[in-house]
This record gives C-alpha cells, structure tokens and sequence, in this order.
C-alpha cells in the first residue's frame, strides 16, 4: 500500500457524495473511497446528476474516485453505461470489492 492518503468516509456514515469531494479538495487529498452501501440510493439514479457532477468536480480537482459496487447490474443499464465510460478515463473507477479498488487507487 502506498504512502498516499485515501480519504473514505466512515463505515455507518450516509456521506453526501459532493461533500466528500469537498473534503477532499479543501484537505487536499487526492484519493477518494466510496462504497455503494454507505451511499443514498440517489447517487444510482443518474437523473439526479449526483454521481456525474461529483466524477467531473473531483477529475477537475485532480482526485481520483473508487466507487466499490458488488453488483452492477443491479442498478439501470445507464448506470451501467457510465460506469464504464466514466471508467476509461483513468480519474474514475468501479469496483466489485473494496480491496480492487484500493489497489487501483495504490497503483492509479
């Protein structure tokens, strides 16, 4: 594991996902952890732009997003969709497990 701090919120917590970039931003972390079960189902619903606008504000910032989702195809095929355009671009990752996604955040 790298030496480079990895801001999750914690475990219990319902974070609004654009506070935590903030907290990312204004610590200056670089490196954000997410998990679908401590998240409000809003973020899985792309018609409130939640997930977009917090992927788009944290690549401005330079910080890179791990977002730990055991079961993708739970969720609607748009979701599906922009997980995997979003996960092209290097800033963004989807993951199935939370040790995939610190690893990829390690070695991003």
């Amino acid at each position: 594991m790298s030496d480079t701090p990895i801001f999750e919120p914690e475990s219990g917590t319902t974070p609004e996902i654009g506070a935590a970039v903030t907290e990312c931003i204004e610590s200056g972390c670089r490196l954000l952890l997410l998990d679908e079960e401590n998240l409000p189902g809003e973020v899985f619903d792309l018609s409130t732009r939640v997930l977009g606008d917090a992927v788009q504000r944290a690549t401005n910032y330079g910080i890179q997003m791990a977002l730990v989702v055991r079961d993708p195809g739970r969720y609607s095929d748009a979701f599906q969709q922009f997980v995997r355009e979003a996960s092209g671009r290097g800033a963004f990752g989807c993951f199935r497990t939370r040790e995939e996604a610190v690893e990829w955040l390690d070695h991003g």
